[in-house]
């Protein structure tokens, strides 16, 4: 066997592995089943995008995807057993939409619950002892709705599917609190603060006037590290 027909075997090998040419049109063929059977699956949920989904509801389209791909490239994989594993999913996600409506626990257990961010311009407690948060896109979500600091906003709440409901407080409401704006957010103060002027706490939010100087330890969560300020009511 010399070198040319051995480059053959092996691109051959590289595009088809061990399957045959005709394999090519029943991975079409499975393929069209998969995504008929996936897109009805997805119309039962009634949702319309992604970020309307909850991490039960994220959990059964990936599962539906992976059944379907397996379904879609892997010849040892039949159609049938496939197909009936994407309707069992498909009647479990009915089953368990049904003991949501049902039962408040259950609901709390799969789904969990709405957690309360920001009140009063302020991290709640919460959210303070939990290291696990981040808060970039949280911020995000604040900067789309308008906000430039936390003494700005009256609640926000993290729902279970991911968004951010944003209750802003009135003009006459708004409190100095922490700013969000990337340029301000990037400056830390650990040390010393550089002016006189109004720092937070990156912390908890908590915010006040200092004097140039040592940083102080935070009298409400007793952190080391402040942030700008901002007392900027609405225009």
């Amino acid at each position: 066997m010399n070198i040319s027909s051995l480059n053959v075997i092996n691109a051959r090998e590289f595009f088809l592995g061990q399957d045959e040419w005709v394999f090519l049109f029943e991975v079409v063929v499975r393929c069209f089943i998969s995504f008929v059977i996936v897109l009805f699956a997805l119309r039962l949920t009634g949702k319309k995008g992604v970020r309307q989904l909850t991490v039960f509801e994220l959990v059964i389209i990936l599962t539906l995807g992976s059944a379907a791909g397996d379904m879609g490239f892997y010849k040892d994989v039949g159609v049938l057993p496939a197909v009936l594993t994407i309707i069992s999913i498909i009647l479990f996600y009915k089953l368990v939409t049904w003991l949501l409506i049902k039962s408040d626990k259950f609901e709390r257990l799969i789904e969990g619950q709405p957690v309360t961010i920001i009140r009063d311009g302020r991290y709640t407690e919460e959210v303070v002892k939990n290291e696990n948060i981040s808060f970039d896109e949280f911020f995000m979500e604040l900067r789309l709705s308008g906000i430039e600091h936390l003494g700005q906003v009256k609640y926000a709440i993290l729902e279970v599917n991911g968004d951010v409901s944003v209750f802003k407080k009135g003009p006459e409401e708004v409190k100095p609190g922490l700013h969000i704006l990337p340029d301000k957010m990037k400056k830390f103060y650990t040390d010393h603060y550089p002016a006189d002027g109004l720092y937070s706490c990156v912390c908890c939010g908590y915010t006040e006037h200092k004097k140039q100087g040592p940083v102080a330890i935070c009298k409400d969560c007793e952190g080391a590290k402040w942030s700008e300020g901002c007392d900027t009511k609405w225009h």
